[in-house]
């Protein structure tokens, strides 16, 4: 097949429709560059690389072809996108779709001895979810802050997750691994019973009512596990979910907690829609986006069909593995952190529990736009995979 000149221009329009925004430079400003699969190549026109060429040849254009493409791109000539061409001419296969497999369906309670009772999780001696976005001192125990070491030796908080018991937190598999994360940053640590990340210690209230927490507990991680089948390339960001083992046990205070996950198949088969869940976080997510206190948001759940239909538009196929949540102008799990919880307040007998039924995985860009909810792993549909990873 011969590409034509109105084909090969069709690049350009790929490369800067994604959902989030990219910076270009200008041709002049580089010659080696790494491809997106990290190695080493030489920015040129795409009609002088062969290898990449071939991929805009085919057609139909795949979602996962015209992603690989986007990322890609080192720079104009003219008109004419410039793509990073690989210096040994092999391109690794982009990934498909219909290859892979996920643990997207329990048949029955995926419960475990290592998971905490309802009478430990999910406790909260807060009920304020429908105040104001700044969570109380002590709401949300089990919200954990993921701190990283970057190459220069500083250290950060950038992505967030939950505990779901004494040594174990639920976030994101692109919090350990995702195309955005620097290669040289290193996941070293968690931080919990955080509530002000400006301040030695949190206090809050007038003198005669001060209510002041504990230091945080600091505590590394010693094994990192993201879901086996999670390929940080692909649009879709199947099988988003990971497990970190922590170096030692928590020790549970009023201000770290472990948080239900949907281990009974009442929760796990809920569908949430049109019921208006919860995020919290403090905003630091691989973007610029943060906040110095920790804060919660409430978000409708969206269909699935509705959510199914919206992200077509973006060239993304969801799953039932995934659910939406959001789509309210300005009001978007951005404002909280990348991994972590999208959380449901469930009736347990006479009592109530808070469940982690979500986790934060991606959405559009710039975040809070109408009509484009935020889109989360579903923690039911991997409740088992999450109980095969657990020891003692």
């Amino acid at each position: 097949m011969i590409t034509t000149m109105n084909e090969i221009k069709l690049i350009c329009i790929l490369l800067v429709l994604c959902l989030v925004s990219l910076c270009c430079r200008g041709a002049s400003e580089v010659d080696s560059c790494q491809t997106p699969r990290n190695k080493q190549g030489q920015c040129k026109v795409i009609s002088a690389c062969t290898p990449l060429l071939s991929i805009l040849q085919k057609r139909p254009l795949r979602a996962q072809d015209a992603d690989y493409l986007r990322r890609s791109q080192c720079g104009f000539e003219g008109t004419m996108p410039m793509v990073c061409c690989p210096l040994d001419g092999i391109i690794e296969p982009v990934s498909t779709t219909t290859a892979r497999t996920t643990h997207a369906i329990n048949n029955g309670p995926t419960d475990s001895p290592l998971l905490p009772s309802i009478d430990e999780c999910g406790t909260d001696t807060q009920d304020r979810i429908y105040g104001g976005e700044v969570a109380g001192i002590d709401e949300f125990p089990w919200m954990a802050l993921i701190e990283y070491e970057k190459d220069n030796g500083g250290h950060g908080f950038y992505c967030g997750g939950v505990l779901i018991n004494k040594r174990y937190v639920l976030t994101a598999a692109h919090c350990l691994k995702g195309k955005e994360l620097p290669k040289s940053w290193k996941l070293v640590g968690v931080r919990l019973g955080e509530y002000d990340t400006d301040n030695e210690i949190d206090c809050v209230g007038p003198p005669e009512r001060r209510t002041c927490a504990p230091p945080p507990q600091n505590i590394p991680v010693e094994e990192r596990i993201a879901h086996e089948q999670y390929d940080p390339y692909d649009v879709n960001q199947y099988n988003d979910i990971a497990l970190l083992r922590l170096a030692r046990e928590v020790n549970y205070t009023a201000f770290v907690k472990p948080v239900c996950v949907p281990n009974s198949q009442p929760v796990q088969n809920k569908s949430f829609v049109s019921k208006k869940l919860t995020v919290a976080g403090w905003g630091k997510t691989e973007t610029s986006s943060e906040s110095n206190i920790k804060l919660k948001l409430n978000v409708p759940v969206k269909s699935n069909n509705e959510c199914v239909n919206t992200y077509r538009q973006a060239n993304v196929a969801l799953r039932p593995s995934q659910m939406c949540a959001g789509g309210e102008r300005g009001r978007d799990s951005c404002r909280g952190d990348s991994g972590g919880p999208l959380m449901s307040y469930e009736q347990n007998g006479g009592d109530q529990n808070w469940y982690a039924v979500g986790v934060v995985s991606f959405g559009p860009s710039p975040c809070g736009m109408e009509n484009w909810p935020g889109v989360y792993t579903r923690v039911g549909s991997y409740m088992q995979w999450i109980v095969d990873k657990l020891r003692a």
